[in-house]
Formats: structure tokens, sequence, C-alpha cells
């Protein structure tokens, strides 16, 4: 009996040592390849990451808007998109609202000026309030993330506005004729 009990005892310790040698081999295996690919450079997959903030965030009182309108782009409103009108921010600009409550986020996107109140800073759309779990009026903090750049307005030439052709194609006056083509200046 002594005996048996010797032996089942080395036995159990034998295959304990077996699994513990085991799992340690497991955990080297997992903690190995976790360092290789912590060294792996993965772009982000939320789409709240891949912008960077270009301005500081400010904590600003919004509310929302469903009517139906056109807004200041000349374009029929979305109630149901993620839009927001503010005061002073350009067309296009690109920013993400957090609610405070309850920890949610969005990109939005401004496409219209407004709010009309003076206590308030921002519009969000019904779309983009439902979103972030928002009613009615409240505050919700706001960062910048992108601003679209400023259009360059191509005005033509003062010469060439008042340049007078003969009949024969000529210029005629005191500075060369100047046309605009294509983007380009040509003398004639």
């Amino acid at each position: 009996m002594k005996l048996i009990k010797k032996k089942l005892t080395r036995l159990i310790t034998k295959k304990r040592m077996k699994w513990i040698k085991k799992q340690l081999r497991y955990f080297a295996f997992v903690f190995f390849c976790g360092g290789v690919l912590s060294a792996v450079y993965m772009r982000s997959v939320s789409s709240e990451n891949t912008y960077d903030r270009i301005q500081a965030g400010q904590w600003v009182v919004a509310s929302m808007y469903w009517e139906d309108k056109l807004v200041s782009t000349g374009k029929n409103f979305n109630p149901i998109g993620w839009h927001a009108a503010h005061k002073t921010l350009p067309i296009g600009t690109l920013i993400r609202v957090s609610n405070p409550k309850n920890h949610r986020s969005i990109n939005i996107t401004i496409n219209d000026r407004g709010p009309a109140l003076p206590d308030r800073d921002l519009d969000l759309s019904l779309g983009a309030g439902a979103l972030l779990g928002f009613q009615g009026l409240g505050t919700v903090y706001m960062e910048v993330l992108s601003i679209p750049p400023e259009k360059t307005i191509r005005r033509p030439i003062v010469e060439s506005l008042f340049a007078v052709k003969d009949a024969n194609g000529n210029c005629v006056g005191d500075t060369a004729c100047q046309l605009m083509l294509g983007g380009t200046l040509a003398q004639q």
C-alpha cells in the first residue's frame, strides 16, 4: 500500500510538473507574440482617432434643430445627418462633439450658420444629437479636428477687361491685350 501511495504521489507530481512546464511555455509564447505584435505598426480602426485636434477643445452650450430649410451652403437640410451649425467656424469644418453625461463622441461637419440665440454656441442636427444621446439643450465638449482650406478666387486682370481689338484683331491702346485662357495668361 505504501509503495502504491509513493508511486501515485510521484506520478501526480510528475503530471503536475509537466502541466506547470506546459503552462510556462504557453505563457512565454503568448508574451513573446505580444511583444512582437506591439512592435508592429497597425493603423487605427476607429474613425474617431484618425484625426488629431488642431485646436484646443472647449465647453459649449448646444441645442438641436430639425426644421426643414436650406442651409448656408444652399443645400437642403438633412435632419438625420451628422451636421451642426456654428456662428464663427468656417463651413466644412470637421469637429468632434462629446457628451459628458454618457461619454459618447462623434465627428460632425459644420454646414450652416447659427444658432440665432446669443446664449447658444452650437446647433446639432437631430441625427447627431440622437447619436450623442443628447436631449434638447445642454453642454457638450467641442474639439476642432480640421478646417477646410481657403478657396482662392481667381480674379481677372484689370488690363484684360479694357483691352480693345480692332476689326483685324490687333490691339488698340497703350497696353498689350491679355486674355485669360484656361487659367494662364497669353499675350497677343
